[in-house]
């Protein structure tokens, strides 16, 4: 299958980032609370990547989208796109299932927060950025592209002459329109989960770094796949539409200079994907009994 590549690079990365998480676990909390709330988000953090793997396995499996010629493609765009839905309304349960504080509350805060004021800076401009990126390749390939919505035509003149050479695939309307329905669901999702994270109860604890490390750490979660994700089909349709402008012969240069910025974004999404989130401070050391 022609997908398998893509989905062996994504099954890898995850074991990866799955492994590094285990490997580098930060010691054990000595307040209860903190212990239930870490353990709860590692769960839906390892639940997330699995069955948003599961929900790209299932999309390629069954090939969704592949209704005509060239419909592999938009499978293709699919793929990542039904793992970075699946893994964030996962993550979006797993905040709403949040641990309830237990036993006595010393004490609460109250802090108004906004949508992204715990997501990371770095996360938020990439995401900015990985959205135009996407808009503009989106709308530039339907300006572009021929009426199959699929194809690439440059025509040209020489000595009086006229002559024209198509080029496919191309991500016309035919691709991207499928890529934006996708990308819409993915970015509503994504803004539901974070809106969540920023209004679930605060863990209790004496320890505010503590507090405010999980929700950055949660928020961090549910950005990095949607970011990924994006970037992944982004640069998925910038790689087929610069083949293909090289190929019919607008730009002159090698047929693989075309597709360089394509793959570039696209490891760059898989790099983001896994990023680890950021740990959670250490509690001080117990004072060993005498």
């Amino acid at each position: 299958m022609a997908l398998v590549p893509l989905l062996a690079v994504l099954v890898l990365a995850g074991t990866v980032a799955l492994g590094t998480a285990v490997v580098r676990r930060p010691p054990p909390s000595r307040e209860a609370s903190v212990a239930a709330a870490r353990r709860h988000a590692r769960l839906a953090s390892g639940a997330a990547v699995a069955l948003g793997a599961a929900a790209a396995l299932a999309t390629a499996a069954r090939e969704v989208g592949n209704t005509s010629p060239g419909g592999l493609g938009v499978t293709a765009l699919l793929v990542p796109i039904a793992f970075g839905i699946v893994h964030t309304l996962v993550l979006a349960a797993g905040e709403l299932t949040w641990p309830r504080p237990e036993g006595a509350v010393r004490r609460a805060r109250l802090v108004r927060r906004g949508l992204l004021d715990a997501a990371p800076r770095w996360l938020v401009r990439t995401a900015w950025a990985a959205l135009s990126l996407a808009a503009a390749v989106l709308v530039a390939g339907a300006l572009l592209a021929d009426a199959t919505g699929r194809r690439f035509t440059h025509e040209s003149a020489t000595g009086g002459s006229a002559f024209s050479s198509t080029a496919s695939p191309f991500p016309g309307l035919f691709y991207g329109r499928p890529a934006a329905i996708g990308l819409l669901v993915l970015a509503v999702a994504a803004a539901a989960a974070l809106w969540i994270v920023a209004n679930r109860p605060a863990v209790a604890t004496e320890d505010d770094r503590i507090e405010g490390a999980l929700r950055r750490a949660s928020a961090h979660r549910v950005l990095r796949a949607a970011v990924g994700s994006s970037l992944v089909v982004a640069g998925g349709l910038l790689l087929v539409g610069g083949t293909a402008m090289v190929n019919a012969g607008l730009v002159s240069a090698p047929g693989l200079a075309g597709a360089v910025p394509g793959l570039v974004t696209m490891v760059t999404g898989l790099v983001v994907t896994f990023i680890r989130a950021p740990g959670v401070p250490a509690d001080s050391p117990a004072v060993p009994a005498s």
